[in-house]
């Protein structure tokens, strides 16, 4: 079982070091980071519930909503990864491009989801950036707390 809650452990530290970054971009990351991109990817399908089918409107909703929590580390629209997850075969479109469902996971993500089942990734992305705004607010007390003590000391 420790393997298990290590390896959970280190997605969701991972999915947390990612959360208070902007701009990244699904095409950098699958080159640089795989398995990063594989969380995240992971990440928007999870969003998606299963078992139901939607119009081309409300799934567009879904992946909007996601990316303005859980995803809104990426610098891409709704579209573009919506794109993705069809692409990856994680996604299902019908033959007339107007209703999507999730799909079958891949072997590559199938780890990576079951480990993040259950786990609400936009209020660990919210929880990761307010602590990451403590910490620079502290950091930046410190800093000016240090200067205003150099100060005093020169004069």
């Amino acid at each position: 079982m420790g393997g298990v809650n290590a390896m959970l452990s280190n997605l969701l530290t991972r999915y947390k070091i990612l959360a208070v970054k902007r701009g990244l971009t699904l095409g950098a990351l699958k080159d640089a980071s795989p398995a990063e991109f594989r969380l995240l990817v992971c990440s928007a399908t999870l969003a998606v519930p299963r078992d139901q089918n939607f119009s081309e409107r409300e799934f567009n909703e879904i992946l909007r909503n996601w990316l303005a929590s859980a995803g809104a580390m990426l610098a891409i629209d709704h579209v573009e990864l919506r794109r993705w997850l069809v692409d990856l075969g994680l996604v299902v479109r019908d033959r007339a491009g107007s209703r999507y469902s999730r799909g079958e996971l891949t072997p590559a993500y199938t780890a990576t989801a079951r480990e993040l089942a259950g786990i609400d990734l936009g209020q660990a992305a919210t929880d990761a950036i307010e602590d990451d705004k403590t910490q620079r607010a502290q950091r930046k007390a410190r800093w000016l707390d240090q200067r205003k003590n150099g100060d005093a000391q020169a004069q």
